[in-house]
């Protein structure tokens, strides 16, 4: 339903599924919890692939190649900008509030992603990975959904110059 940009209706999934509305409450949770796992699943699978897609490069230069990679996939995403125009208040709440199930999930992985590479004795964050791994998602929040709500095209570039400056 997500992919197809049509409201995702528990009722009807569940029929479709043949399983009863409780049966789906079991075992997805409510809808926005369901709908977080799609967008984080979606999402996530893109990150993989941008961090698969950069082994060449190292430090801070792999980490914005990944950067770079994965928020220009999500730009493009058309279900997401659907699903951001439909749904304006639900996805802002899904996408960027700490309990709304994608930003905790991208902050960690990112987190994640930034120990690796000072581990390796690629990069060395100025402040705690953690830390870092949330202000780059914050910023590129305000420049991918916000925009993409006020209906400005979602700015790359910029979102990329301040990351840089924040991973010198």
């Amino acid at each position: 339903m997500y992919l197809q940009g049509q409201r995702l209706d528990m009722g009807a999934l569940a029929k479709q599924l043949g399983i009863s509305r409780a049966t789906l409450y079991r075992w997805a949770g409510h809808r926005d919890q369901l709908l977080a796992d799609v967008l984080w699943s979606l999402s996530d699978d893109i990150f993989e692939q941008a961090k698969a897609d950069h082994p060449e490069h190292l430090g801070a230069e792999r980490l914005l190649a990944i950067f770079r990679q994965h928020v220009g996939a999500l730009i493009a995403a058309e279900p997401l900008h659907t699903f951001l125009q439909q749904e304006t208040q639900a996805a802002l709440r899904i996408l960027t509030s700490p309990d709304g199930g994608v930003q905790s999930r991208t902050v960690a992985k990112l987190a994640e992603l930034y120990r690796q590479e000072q581990q390796a004795g690629a990069f060395q964050p100025r402040i705690d990975p953690a830390a870092l791994a949330y202000a780059v998602v914050r910023v590129t929040e305000g420049f991918i959904y916000n925009d993409a709500i006020a209906t400005i095209e979602p700015e790359l570039e910029r979102a990329e110059r301040i990351v840089a400056l924040l991973l010198e």
